[in-house]
């Protein structure tokens, strides 16, 4: 990912702010963010980077929904909103020219005074009971024999307690469902460090059925190097612990998963940024976390050829990404068109990912992309992908030994819950399976 990425996704953010807010009543605060976004399109045509307001559409979309509105989330929705506005003066503002930084700085100033006062008083906040619930929907069946069935565990996060905690339960609701096998879709630890990948191993070896793993980014920055600055271990802590690499093919019964590694050693060019407090972290994996495909998966993808029912499963969500942050946040361009021609020349039916801790369905190329939620986080699942002669469906299940309470934040939880609840086909799909030539 490069800077100029970062210049586009913050004009996206806050031409879609200046929208949702002003559409939310918050006029002031509307036409001040819009200000804003005027000055980083001056400063994008500047160096060169073209606008997408299409995507600032969407992306405003997203927001709306998210935030909702005063009746459905109170104050949190507001406070969601302008905490976004935080995170865009802290990386952009020091790229501006001087007379544009400071314009930027005080408008939204404004904002970040009237969300402090407001967070002193507690008002507003909502109840974090609002969507507390598993989010039942009608189950999606595939009609006929089920040929292949299989799990997927999202970004399990290993060495935090409750993580450990639920992953294994998950692996137990998983044993009891028979699956043929199950996929770890990345950020199988919470920062990389040996030890948690040995934890993942062996919460994985208690599943009846293989478990496949892969990378994310939360996996790669668990070591330093002799001056004690960060350094990317990732890799060697995966192949050492694993004895494989971090991408490969499972088949069961003719149909097919194709594993990738979208992980990215690389330093990311963003600095670490902690949302929830509004600063600065020094946690190296708290940067933008961006994807991609290394030279070394490309061309191991390169000699995949057709072969009956086929999935494909990483960490990334393709881009464009639409949440937060866009664009910056999802697996870059260039790996999305490999991704995309993967897609196409091996017939996939379906692309799954995690990362964004939240159910959403997209498309890549016509291919259904479905994000598979973190199984540590509300509403603590883990998916189940049933494949028939006729069709293939994919249900989020929830984890029988979770508890609501655990995503209880005290007010918070309810703008996470919204963010990551989705819409119901995300949670309970239903595909044709096309006849192969």
């Amino acid at each position: 990912m490069r800077q100029e990425d970062l210049l586009l996704s913050c004009w996206i953010i806050e031409a879609a702010r200046s929208s949702v807010l002003s559409g939310f009543g918050h006029t002031d605060a509307g036409t001040r963010t819009a200000e804003r976004a005027r000055i980083l399109a001056a400063e994008c045509s500047r160096q060169g980077v073209g606008l997408a307001p299409r995507l600032a559409g969407e992306h405003a979309r997203w927001l709306a929904n998210v935030a909702g509105d005063q009746h459905e989330t109170g104050l949190l929705g507001w406070f969601f909103l302008q905490r976004l506005g935080m995170y865009v003066d802290g990386h952009i503002a020091s790229q501006l020219v001087p007379a544009a930084r400071d314009r930027f700085v005080e408008l939204g100033a404004a904002d970040a005074e009237a969300v402090a006062q407001a967070l002193l008083t507690a008002a507003g906040r909502g109840s974090p009971k609002d969507f507390a619930e598993w989010p039942h929907c009608p189950p999606a069946v595939a009609p006929g024999d089920v040929l292949a069935k299989f799990g997927i565990i999202g970004d399990p996060h290993i060495g935090l307690p409750i993580s450990n905690r639920l992953v294994a339960s998950a692996i137990t609701d998983l044993n009891g469902e028979g699956v043929a096998f199950s996929v770890a879709i990345g950020d199988l630890t919470q920062n990389g460090e040996q030890a948690f990948f040995e934890q993942a191993r062996t919460i994985f070896d208690a599943s009846s059925a293989p478990v496949i793993v892969t990378l994310g980014n939360h996996d790669m920055w668990g070591g330093a190097d002799k001056s004690g600055a960060a350094d990317a271990r990732g890799h060697a802590h995966f192949r050492s612990v694993f004895e494989r690499p971090p991408f490969g093919i499972h088949e069961f019964n003719g149909v097919r998963v194709i594993v990738l590694d979208s992980s990215d050693p690389a330093p990311s060019p963003f600095p670490p940024f902690d949302l929830m407090g509004g600063s600065f972290t020094e946690q190296p994996n708290e940067s933008v976390p961006g994807g991609r495909l290394s030279e070394e998966v490309c061309d191991w993808m390169a000699r995949i050829e057709p072969a009956g029912p086929t999935f494909i499963l990483l960490h990334h969500p393709p881009h464009p990404y639409m949440g937060f942050p866009p664009i910056i946040f999802g697996l870059d361009e260039d790996a999305t068109h490999r991704l995309a021609d993967l897609a196409e020349r091996t017939g996939a039916l379906a692309i799954f990912c995690g990362h964004t801790h939240r159910s959403a369905l997209s498309e890549l190329e016509g291919v259904p992309v479905i994000e598979v939620p973190s199984a540590k986080e509300w509403p603590f699942g883990y998916g189940i992908v049933e494949v028939t002669q006729e069709a293939w469906s994919f249900n989020l299940r929830p984890i029988s030994e979770s508890s609501m309470d655990d995503s209880d934040d005290g007010g918070a939880g309810l703008i996470f819950r919204r963010y990551a609840r989705g819409p119901d086909e995300a949670r309970a799909l239903m595909r044709p399976t096309p006849p192969r030539d």
